[in-house]
Order: C-alpha cells, then structure tokens, then sequence
C-alpha cells in the first residue's frame, strides 16, 4: 500500500470511530494520517488538506477550538490555492469556520465565512440542493447567536424544506435542521412547539447515530431548558444528567456544553432550596 492509500485509510478510519463517538480513537486515526501525509505527500497537497480538515472538525467537537482553527486555516490556504477561491471544497472550509467561530463562543467571527460558503455553494449547485441547504443552516445558527433570530428562523424553514424533499423526512440534516429551529422557538417562547420539534429531532438523531453519541447532547440540553420552563424540574434533571454523561471523560472539562449544563444543574438545585425554604 502506497502513502497516498495508507493516508486515505487512515482518514476514513477516522472518520468511522467519529461517527461512533469514540473521539480518542478517531484523533489518533487521523494524525497518523496526518504524519504521514506531511511526511510523504507535497506540501500542499489536496489529500493533507482533506486530514487537515477532517482533524480539526474533531477537535472542534472535543473543545480544542485554538487547535482546530490553526487546522481549518492551513486547510483553506492550501484548497484556495489548489481549487480557486470558488470552488464548493473551499466553501467546506469555510463553512466549518463559522461553526468553530459559533462553538467557540464568538458567532459574529464566523458570520463572514459562513455567508461566503454560502454564496460559493449557491453558485455552484443552486439554492435547492443539500450542500447549499446546509450552509444555510450553518449561517442560520450564527444569527439565531447574534439576535437575529427570526432571519434565521426563515433560512432554517428554508433549508428544512430541501433536506426534507430531496433527503426524506427521517435524514439526519432533517434531525439537526429541526433541533435548531426547535432552539429558534424555545427562545422565541414557543415552547410547546419547540418540545414537538425537539423530541422529534432527538428521535432521528438517535436512530442514525445512536443512544450515546456526543451530537445529542445540544438536543437534550435544550429539551431539558423547556422541561423546566414548562413547570417539570425532575424531567429537566434527568436531560441535563443524560447529557453530561455523554459528555463526561470525552471533551475537555471546560467545554461549554459542560459549563452550560452544570449552571443549569446549580439553577434547578437553588430553586428546589428556595421552594423547600418557603421562600
């Protein structure tokens, strides 16, 4: 087997045990992907910057963000360079970009990149295709970060509809498309809504990846926020245990998943004091 193979199958190794959830696994399929590619392969060549950005979707996931944007960025130099600046692999660049910049906490950094990926995906395959319909979701959720939550409710609607014709209504785009939207509702104070699409969210993400996968934690995370709200504090706690479970030993310790379920977790435990308290 020659580098070039080795390399590639390496990467799908990869990119199988992250499909699985198995993050340690998977980090160490692709950075002797990685080593070796560097090693053996051009400088800037297609294959290192596929590993490249494959690493730093993982690593994103995990909470590494410094890592990861170091990856996406050497990644597009190299795809720019090889492809033009208009090619659809850029625009896969940069639409991981605005997801790091959202993940990271700073979704107006990602704003640019992600409205870029979107007009190189338009232009490639149309608006009505998966891969502009995605890009649009992505950029969806930097606005519903930054306020715009109706504008970006309207994109998600839009590319609901594309994943839900062209894929079928159980794909998993659908899945992640209506967790958003479900999210959108949540803090637009439609509850019963949200939990509708939220449930059904968490149902098709489960039934493609599984009880246990990571990708379900924003899900039940959200769910358990419209527990509480909805007047159900027990149900609330049993999401918000779930989810650190899934996260626990798998992401670093300051990952803001964990950070955010914990302070909900603190917020149900001085509310049951202030009622046992009679205040």
């Amino acid at each position: 087997m020659d580098s070039r193979d080795e390399v590639n199958r390496l990467d799908r190794l990869g990119a199988g045990r992250r499909a699985a959830g198995d993050t340690g696994a998977a980090e160490h399929a692709y950075r002797d992907a990685l080593a070796i590619a560097e090693t053996h392969l051009a400088p800037n060549d297609l294959t290192t910057a596929r590993v490249r950005n494959n690493l730093a979707v993982l690593l994103k996931f995990v909470g590494r963000f410094a890592e990861a944007r170091a990856l996406y960025e050497w990644s597009l130099e190299d795809v720019e360079a090889a492809l033009g600046p208009r090619h659809p692999e850029v625009a896969t660049v940069l639409h991981n970009l605005g997801g790091l910049a959202h993940a990271a906490g700073r979704p107006g950094a990602g704003e640019a990149a992600a409205r870029r990926a979107v007009d190189i995906r338009e232009a490639a395959f149309g608006a009505d295709h998966p891969d502009t319909a995605a890009d649009q979701a992505a950029l969806a959720s930097i606005l519903d970060a930054t306020g715009r939550h109706r504008e970006a409710a309207d994109l998600l609607e839009r590319a609901l509809a594309v994943f839900e014709r062209v894929l079928g209504p159980e794909h998993y785009e659908v899945g992640v498309t209506l967790g958003s939207l479900g999210t959108i509702d949540a803090r637009l104070g439609h509850l019963e809504i949200a939990e509708t699409r939220l449930r059904r969210a968490l149902a098709i993400k489960q039934q493609w990846l599984g009880p246990d996968h990571l990708e379900l934690v924003p899900t039940l995370g959200t769910l358990g926020v419209i527990r509480r709200r909805r007047g159900n504090p027990m149900d609330a706690r049993r999401l918000y245990e779930r989810a650190l479970e899934l996260l626990d030993g798998r992401v670093v310790a300051d990952h803001p998943h964990v950070v955010a379920l914990q302070a909900n977790l603190a917020a149900l435990a001085d509310e049951a004091e202030r009622e046992g308290g009679g205040i």
